[in-house]
């Protein structure tokens, strides 16, 4: 199922585990000119978590569990953000200024809001309550992806990063499955803190809901072969998470 702005995969699966997305698109709205940036920053980590939305569809294929995923670039609105973070609209991304962001009104704040952000949002509320009244416990688990390096800053080792807010069942399962994979570094809270910033799906639908929550983060250059790094990764992810 899809709607103009973010795609629900298996929408009526009575899985325990839900899925999210929320930076797998470059998309911006026609309307929106690219928000005034070079058509090559949509297809880096400023504007789209590389890989990340065809590695969450097949995995909810291949679980046979519900996922959202978003269809817009993370530059229009954050999906992954609060709605009163500095970073749910960012003016500049990893020093890339964006002039569509720059001084937006208070009226296309609310429009982005309420067009792009808060359906997705709700639609995922809507699936934990229909799980919750058929007697199912839902479980949140969210794809990401982070670039090696940002700019000025150091290379990171990881091939994938576990984030938490505090650990639960999901995530100890998750990080011993994974760790079963030698080939694989993997750390705890890496590239980002999560007990830091405390935002997010994983946060606010999982951890918020008291409801088991983890958050991937998977290096974007684990999809330099797109094919072969989704087919990877969804076979890692479909042991852990099983």
């Amino acid at each position: 199922m899809q709607n103009n702005n973010f795609k629900i995969i298996n929408k009526d699966s009575k899985q325990s585990l839900i899925l999210t997305c929320e930076h797998a698109s470059e998309k911006i709205p026609e309307e929106y000119n690219n928000l005034g940036l070079e058509k090559k920053y949509y297809d880096t980590h400023i504007a789209r978590d590389k890989g990340c939305g065809k590695l969450t569809e097949l995995l909810a294929e291949k679980l046979g569990v519900t996922a959202f995923i978003g269809e817009y670039s993370r530059l229009l609105v954050d999906l992954n953000r609060r709605e009163n973070e500095e970073e749910l609209i960012v003016k500049e991304s990893d020093k890339i200024t964006i002039p569509g962001n720059a001084d937006i009104s208070p009226e296309e704040k609310e429009k982005r809001l309420s067009v792009y952000y808060r359906p997705y949002h709700q639609a995922i509320e809507n699936k934990i309550t229909e799980l919750k009244k058929a007697g199912i416990t839902p479980r949140v688990f969210s794809v990401h992806g982070f670039t090696p390096q940002l700019q000025g800053g150091s290379y990171r080792p990881w091939n994938a990063g576990i984030l938490y807010l505090e650990e639960n069942p999901l995530v100890n399962k998750v990080n011993q499955r994974i760790s079963e994979f030698k080939n694989l570094v993997v750390g705890q809270n890496v590239p980002y803190d999560l007990r830091r910033y405390k935002t997010g799906a994983s946060v606010v639908h999982g951890a918020e809901n008291n409801l088991e929550n983890c958050l991937i983060e998977i290096r974007d250059d684990e999809f330099d072969n797109l094919e072969k790094g989704v087919a990877k990764w969804c076979d890692i992810l479909a042991y852990a998470l099983a």
